[in-house]
């Protein structure tokens, strides 16, 4: 490092004070740090404690409410009129002839195992009398369940047959590893946690839930690598996640609940208030020892490493700073004396620095002269800064273009493809090199022309020219439109030609229809001229039929009806010459009706979610198939919002929209239904409100319109046919409703059917 520090450092000199300062603030720095890390070391021991601490009263927590949660749910059963019935049923269910009520119990069973949040395995049904199960798969013997299906040396039939002896109601027993043993084949099934619950009054059956083990450790241990055990009231090991691992007995756990160490391990425990059970988490003393001397080796060589790294830094900077503000002293000093400065100095930055002024000095002397004699130049790029920027005041424009010459305009729009992302060249210097070819092609041919880039992909042209035959530049742009057509695969370019206008005044008028003016390319994959002003195409029409037809289909949950009905929609714009723009539109306003429809069932919340195609890449498609795929990837995840609302319905909602769907055509009412749920009906109208986002009046009512409107396709029908059909015995009503619903009459919409039908 001597080589960086000068010969004689004088104590004033601007080197001694700006390292004797870098040297303070270091010294400072460190001894800061060197005293919070004595400091944060008491501190740190205290926090992996606590955070073990915090670790263990969270999965007590959890594994507490989670056998609270277990019990109150499979107990909740019995509130069920309906499962009390089938059960009685089947405690003697050859006596009974009962076996239709097993699909009823299976039926209850299924809210139980198939809760995810649960993680219920199984859920078995153990009748003594006739000595056989209800489990999810159906019912088989006793014998068969315990001795085939959920084997275990732990738990034979003979100690299932011992618990309906025992006086208890609910009990958790010790984890154990049960097989399946089918065709000589045996299959495992994991660990699994029984728990035993005996509903009263019964002494001839009871329950047996199976409880994923491992996946209950995984959910309620935030520490999943240390060693995890549960104890039971008697000391006895329900659940270890280690095997082999020591287990201490219950006498060691003292009931104050501070953890103690023991031979190489800290012992963090808690009780359970709802099960008695004490939960063990075992963290080896090292890996809390180890933890500190790493953060102790880690800050003192970070110290050690900074402050060497530091000391450097500022000699290094002090002297970079010194030795270049000298020289430029000592060449101020010379120029002030008018001494003669030496051509080269210590520093050959320096010198380069020196040498650079005086070309910057040369050229810009150079640049003064030649912008002197390129004033009319100059005064053609300023405008091209205005039309940038189009929204400008009118006056200030007339004022630069004061030139006579009559002129056109040449708008090119380029859409990159796919595969010239693969070339790894930015789109900015793709442009870039497209309008430099632009604007060579262009000045063989005209002289004056100016090309100029106005956006990150569309470039203008303006063509100077007396010239009224259009061969002049149809010569140049046919060549051009040659050249892009041999790159399609890489990019598309979409060109405006204006008129000739005869004066630079109309610059703003002629920018403003070309871009109207190319905004009418067609969705075709090759590169397409726009001659002129080109009227603009009659919009294709969203009708109020299409709306409803999209909204029908969408909420069937029929995805391929979905998706033709957007393809023929597409096949329509196709034929009738659609501009891409058209497609565009189509395709924002499917995506309104889409939100719209998800609105009426409450999932336009759930919109967050799912995945959300880009509005933007719209302008870059030319093809009809490029939006047929980008419909399916907006569509897709509403159609299956909507079949997971359908499926996901609790039993009373779901029992609701069965019944109305299977018996749309008789007289229903909110009584009704309440009665044969033995609910009361304001409880139901609430209730059906929460579930569904709708009235129950209103629900029914759309139901009736929307199948209503699928009768009327058949023109065979009567208006009062139909009205019977969907519950109104009374056509007025029926009329009116429908006209309330869909905003016209039952006779109107099927007009537009056949009218649209004739089209088709």
């Amino acid at each position: 490092m001597a080589e960086f520090v000068p010969r004689s450092i004088k104590p004033k000199s601007l080197f001694s004070k700006m390292l004797t300062g870098f040297l303070v603030v270091i010294l400072l720095l460190v001894s800061f740090n060197f005293v919070t890390s004595i400091y944060l070391k008491n501190k740190i021991h205290d926090e992996i404690v606590k955070y073990n601490e915090l670790s263990i009263n969270h999965t007590v927590e959890g594994y507490e409410n989670h056998f609270r949660l277990s019990k109150n749910m499979v107990l909740g059963l019995n509130q069920n009129d309906r499962w009390i019935t089938s059960l009685n049923i089947l405690r003697k269910v050859k006596e009974n002839n009962g076996y239709a009520s097993i699909e009823d119990i299976k039926a209850e069973l299924k809210t139980l195992y198939a809760n995810p949040f649960l993680q219920f395995e199984n859920v078995i049904l153990y009748f003594k009398n006739d000595a056989y199960v209800v489990e999810k798969d159906g019912t088989s013997s006793a014998e068969d369940m315990f001795g085939k299906f959920y084997r275990s040396p732990d738990y034979p039939l003979s100690f299932w047959n011992r618990q309906f002896d025992e006086r208890i109601g609910f009990r958790v027993f010790p984890a154990s590893r049960f097989t399946e043993k089918s065709a000589g084949i045996e299959t495992n099934k994991g660990l699994l946690l029984p728990m035993l619950m005996k509903p009263l009054p019964y002494n001839d059956m009871y329950l047996i839930v199976m409880l994923d083990a491992q996946k209950l450790f995984q959910i309620h241990n935030i520490a999943s690598d240390q060693h995890f055990y549960i104890l039971n009231s008697d000391g006895q090991p329900i659940y270890t996640s280690t095997p082999n691992v020591p287990i201490e007995p219950l006498s060691a756990f003292d009931t104050s609940g501070q953890p103690m160490m023991k031979g190489h391990y800290y012992y963090f425990f808690r009780k359970g208030q709802e099960t008695g059970f004490t939960y063990v988490s075992m963290v080896p003393t090292e890996s809390i020892s180890l933890q500190l001397i790493r953060l102790n080796t880690i800050l003192i060589s970070l110290l050690v490493v900074v402050a060497l790294i530091s000391i450097a830094a500022s000699a290094l900077f002090s002297r970079s700073l010194h030795t270049p503000l000298r020289k430029i002293i000592d060449s101020m000093q010379a120029w002030d004396t008018g001494e003669k400065q030496s051509k080269h100095g210590p520093i050959r930055e320096f010198d380069l620095i020196s040498h650079k002024v005086n070309q910057m000095m040369q050229t810009n002397k150079s640049m003064t002269q030649d912008l002197a004699q390129k004033t009319s130049l100059l005064r053609k790029y300023a405008l091209t800064n205005k039309l940038k920027n189009i929204h400008m005041n009118l006056d200030e424009l007339r004022e630069m273009a004061d030139t006579s010459m009559p002129f056109m305009i040449l708008l090119f729009e380029i859409h990159f493809k796919e595969p010239y992302t693969e070339l790894d060249i930015d789109q900015e210097k793709g442009t870039y090199y497209i309008r430099e070819y632009i604007d060579s092609v262009l000045l063989r041919s005209f002289a004056e022309s100016v090309t100029f880039q106005m956006e990150h992909n569309l470039v203008l042209s303006l063509v100077f020219t007396t010239d009224t035959e259009p061969e002049s530049v149809n010569q140049p742009i046919d060549y051009l439109k040659n050249m892009f057509d041999i790159e399609h695969d890489l990019y598309l370019v979409t060109i405006a030609v204006s008129p000739l206008y005869p004066a630079s005044s109309a610059f703003t008028t002629a920018y403003e229809e070309m871009t109207q003016a190319i905004k009418q390319r067609k969705l075709i994959n090759e590169t397409q001229v726009i001659h002129g002003i080109q009227p603009i195409p009659e919009p294709y029409p969203f009708t109020v039929l299409m709306e409803e037809e999209f909204h029908t289909r969408l909420m069937s949950g029929n995805q391929e009806a979905v998706y033709v009905w957007i393809a023929k929609h597409l096949e329509q714009l196709s034929k009738r010459g659609s501009s891409a723009e058209a497609y565009w539109q189509f395709a924002k306003e499917i995506a309104l009706q889409m939100e719209k429809s998800l609105q009426k069932l409450n999932l336009h919340g759930q919109r967050s979610s799912m995945v959300k195609p880009s509005f933007h890449a719209l302008s870059e498609f030319y093809s009809s198939e490029q939006f047929q795929q980008w419909f399916v990837t907006l569509l897709q995840p509403a159609i299956q919002r909507v079949r997971d609302h359908t499926e996901d319905q609790d039993p009373i909602t779901r029992f609701v929209i069965d019944y109305l769907d299977a018996h749309l055509h008789e007289d229903i009412n909110l009584d009704l239904m309440a009665d044969k749920l033995n609910i009361t009906p304001g409880y139901l109208s609430t209730y059906f409100k929460e579930k569904t986002g709708m009235n129950f009046s209103d629900y029914l009512n759309d139901l009736r319109i929307q199948r209503a409107k699928l009768l009327l396709d058949n023109l065979e029908l009567k208006i009062q046919d139909v009205a019977a059909h969907v519950g109104y015995q009374n056509a007025n009503s029926f009329i009116r409703m429908f006209k309330r619903y869909s905003g016209i009459t039952p006779g109107e919409y099927r007009k537009k059917y056949a009218s649209r039908l004739s089209v088709e």
